[in-house]
């Protein structure tokens, strides 16, 4: 959600690059850059408009087509979003960001092998590429290579350690490798990062039937309900059903907690 300042920080922004573009009506970076305020901003159709007319003005602007295909992507546009990358790559084969935006949208495809080709090449010729890192293991993560993911996760954290998704999905990863303990350590400091995140309480509420923490598990599955996630979603992520974790883990929940975690 973004909040005042963030909105008037965009405003201001696209207010100082049209002023630019008024003066000067063949400012091509004034164009590529209120692009991406408007982007920024969540006005799409206004941000290809401003890509589109940069990329007339300059047709070899790698950057401008890689933002166009970043836009595409948001937009769920991924063959769009492939061709662009596609072209920008062309331009400039030693472009990190495409590969990575690339990759992005081979993985909402669901093309997971594509996409981490894509961020090896990413992260090969950016070694500190924060955001491939990250997909990266996200999609080690839906290909169900915990092992892999988790040291994705940990490269991310190592370049930003404040980064609270990383933490939660890697305190996911290792729920899935029934590492208890490491799962736990990752969601308290996801939740110390952002209090106000849903995830990491729900994982950790999983993490602690495990143990038979069972106040610890109501009260972070309660928390993590409150703020707004489903619970049982969340569940099912690692379990089929309350059955199934106890075939798993040989730990039978109390009725309540299994009630919780039951669809109606």
């Amino acid at each position: 959600m973004k909040t005042q300042a963030k909105l008037e920080h965009y405003d201001k922004a696209i207010e100082h690059y049209s002023k630019a573009i008024a003066l000067n009506r063949d400012f091509v970076i004034a164009y590529n850059n209120r692009g991406i305020a408007y982007s920024d901003n969540g006005d799409h159709v206004r941000a290809i408009e401003d890509f589109n007319m940069a990329i007339k003005l300059k047709p070899d602007y790698a950057i401008a087509y890689n933002n166009r295909g970043a836009v595409y992507r948001i937009r769920r546009e991924y063959d769009r979003a492939i061709e662009d990358c596609n072209k920008a790559i062309e331009l400039d084969p030693s472009y990190a960001e495409p590969y990575s935006n690339r990759g992005a949208a081979y993985r909402e495809k669901g093309e997971e092998d594509r996409a981490i080709e894509d961020y090896d090449k990413a992260v090969q010729l950016k070694p500190d590429f924060i955001e491939a890192h990250y997909n990266r293991a996200v999609a080690y993560t839906k290909k169900g290579n915990f092992d892999r993911a988790i040291v994705g996760y940990t490269k991310t954290i190592e370049l930003k350690c404040d980064l609270a998704a990383a933490y939660n999905n890697r305190g996911n990863a290792y729920t899935k490798k029934g590492k208890i303990d490491h799962a736990i350590d990752d969601y308290n400091r996801a939740i110390e990062l952002k209090p106000d995140l849903a995830e990491p309480y729900a994982g950790r509420g999983v993490a602690q039937l495990h143990l038979k923490e069972w106040k610890k598990a109501r009260g972070d599955l309660t928390d993590a309900k409150n703020i707004g996630i489903d619970i049982i979603t969340v569940f099912h992520y690692f379990y089929e059903s309350v059955p199934d974790f106890k075939r798993e883990t040989g730990v039978k929940l109390p009725a309540d907690l299994a009630a919780m975690l039951t669809a109606p």
